[in-house]
């Protein structure tokens, strides 16, 4: 991520660590994704558990980059109020 937003000019690392607690809502993504697609493939679809397995693991790894960035934005979105007069 860019160490200052190019528009209103916020600093993204107010302090150091600060996106440590972004590891909690990193995890809270990977849990909705997993109990989400449960639900679709075993649940509604009755597809085997090992098939929902074998397709949940790649998914997770694919995904992992974009939840960690959305995990971040969640992160300073609920420290950083936005404010579009600035």
């Amino acid at each position: 991520m860019h160490q200052r937003c190019s528009v209103c000019g916020q600093d993204f690392e107010p302090e150091p660590g600060f996106y440590t607690g972004a590891l909690y809502v990193s995890y809270a993504l990977y849990v909705a994704w997993t109990i989400g697609t449960f639900v679709l493939f075993y649940v509604l679809l009755n597809i085997d558990v090992m098939v929902y397995m074998w397709c949940l693991l790649p998914s997770l790894v694919i995904l992992t980059p974009y939840f960690f960035r959305m995990a971040r934005r969640v992160w300073i979105n609920i420290f950083v109020a936005y404010n579009p007069a600035n």
